[in-house]
């Protein structure tokens, strides 16, 4: 099953190929679907105020098709806002339908006409625009059903799987906590723990709103207790514990003064939040002394600084000390 990234990828060529390809996103709650469909308008060069989200079972069809009224005799659909904006001629653009899956059958059949015709009675869609939609898995309890088989053969489905590189790498860019990367490195099956018994669910979503939203200063109990709300209580145990121990890593700029001689933390959660820490502020400077730090680190902390480092500064791919590095580790930096 492929990872989000590959999802956005695959659909975002396709769509630029061809802009009446309709693209389907299926997976779990909290998963990043939406997300991930902003992120294929966005890479289209889409601008934000030309992506919209329509999630479906908050509009009637009529909402979707156009009031009718009677004029000289017969009747005529008034167009709504929600499509009106892109109609012929207005540009490029992207309209989400957002949980297909769970809407109704009259739904379901206006969807299908609408992504093959890309017209309302009223007006056409600019062939600018591109249209892709998400939708739960039944298993899930959310309300998902199977959807009519003239629609399915309309659109084109993606199943995804959770990707810890995949999402850490979106949380590095959208402000999430280093510590809560780190311990997600460490307790990966935590990402995305979805069970639709539990109220609280540790998922991509929970986890990205606690760390955005939540008061890191808070007093213990009341930040356990504010995780507990988000992923439920034995994440947040987890989590609350191991970001504990990860306060207890040395100083970054400390690291950076004495990199040869700094001593190594000795647990797991430790050494995955300095490696983290170090990735998210390295630069062009701090490069060679970061090398000489994590260079004493176990492989796989070396891996975590390396590639996310990499990724937010790709020019050091041409730094002798990265260069030195991957030759002598070329056995699991090319596995990587």
């Amino acid at each position: 099953m492929p990872s989000i990234n590959q999802v956005i990828e695959t659909i975002k060529r396709c769509q630029i190929h061809h802009p009446s390809y309709v693209g389907m996103i299926n997976g779990r709650p909290g998963e990043g679907k939406s997300d991930a469909c902003f992120q294929i308008a966005e890479a289209q060069n889409i601008p934000a105020n030309r992506i919209k989200r329509v999630p479906l079972m908050n509009f009637d069809v009529v909402d979707l098709t156009g009031v009718p009224s009677v004029e000289d005799g017969m009747t005529v659909f008034n167009p709504t806002k929600a499509f009106y904006d892109y109609r012929e001629g207005t540009g490029a653009g992207a309209i989400i339908l957002e949980e297909l899956a769970q809407s109704s059958g009259h739904h379901q059949t206006w969807a299908a006409g609408f992504c093959l015709d890309r017209e309302t009675p009223i007006f056409k869609l600019d062939p600018q625009v591109r249209i892709l939609a998400t939708g739960n898995r039944a298993q899930d309890k959310s309300g998902a059903k199977p959807l009519y088989a003239h629609l399915n053969n309309r659109i084109k489905h993606y199943d995804i799987e959770t990707s810890l590189d995949d999402w850490c790498g979106w949380a590095m860019d959208n402000g999430v906590d280093a510590l809560l990367i780190a311990f997600l490195r460490l307790r990966p099956e935590l990402l995305n723990d979805f069970d639709a018994n539990r109220r609280s669910n540790p998922t991509q979503r929970s986890w990205t709103e606690l760390s955005l939203q939540t008061p890191t200063d808070l007093p213990t109990d009341m930040y356990l207790m504010a995780c507990e709300a988000a992923v439920g209580e034995g994440a947040a145990a987890e989590w609350v514990a191991a970001r504990d121990m990860m306060k207890k890593m040395p100083s970054i700029d400390a690291i950076r003064l004495k990199p040869d001689t700094m001593e190594i933390p000795k647990e797991a959660a430790v050494k995955f939040a300095v490696a983290t820490a170090l990735s998210m502020s390295s630069s062009s400077t701090s490069f060679p002394r970061d090398m000489l730090y994590v260079d004493r680190m176990p492989k796989e902390f070396q891996m975590v600084y390396v590639t996310d480092a990499l990724r937010l500064n790709p020019d050091m791919q041409q730094t002798k000390e990265f260069i030195d590095w991957a030759i002598k580790n070329k056995d699991i930096f090319m596995g990587a």
